[in-house]
């Protein structure tokens, strides 16, 4: 090679390289800012999910405590309409409350239906059932129909009210941990 091509071949090499560097400098920057939008995407998604899946967990707790109450509150009530039924002073208002608390107990155990793990909804199905036999079992001695099973008299109920508490307790238990709740904390 001539003395003048060695300069021209490396002046050509000069700038055929800086011209590489500089697109091989903006491709990495790209490479690197997709990775970036990846990470931050991923990010975001991992963030969502986290945030719907707390919101899943507190809609659960949230119906397990109002199912709960509700279903203690019913249980209340049938126990307030027992004494009265025995005494013989039912009243408007005991009825009104009795019918309040049934209602507030089916849209509790409703909503449930649809929130509650399977092992939640069995405790608190048995409860329900329970609760709604009792509720018949003391509406027709109340409005003095004769009683349809064994097991309908009025002392019969009052014992089947008390033993209520046993599946109450059993169903907050079952809650209690399907929400998470450590047995030990009171």
């Amino acid at each position: 090679m001539s003395s003048t091509a060695v300069p021209l071949v490396i002046a050509f090499l000069g700038i055929v390289g800086t011209l590489a560097s500089g697109l091989m400098t903006q491709r990495l920057a790209e490479k690197a800012k997709s990775k970036e939008l990846d990470r931050s995407e991923r990010q975001h998604a991992e963030e969502r999910q986290y945030e719907t899946q707390r919101a899943i967990e507190e809609a659960v707790r949230s119906c397990c405590i109002t199912l709960n109450t509700a279903s203690l509150d019913y249980h209340s009530e049938l126990n307030n309409f027992w004494y009265a039924l025995r005494a013989g002073h039912v009243t408007d208002d005991l009825r009104s409350r009795l019918d309040d608390a049934r209602r507030e107990h089916r849209a509790r155990y409703s909503e449930a239906q649809m929130r509650v793990s399977d092992v939640v909804l069995a405790a608190s199905d048995d409860v329900h059932r329970r609760l709604s036999r009792m509720y018949g079992v003391l509406k027709r001695l109340d409005g003095g129909i004769p009683p349809r099973r064994e097991g309908e008299s009025l002392e019969q109920a009052h014992t089947q009210i008390m033993e209520l508490w046993d599946q109450l307790s059993e169903m907050r238990r079952i809650m209690r941990q399907s929400i998470g709740v450590p047995a030990d904390v009171p």
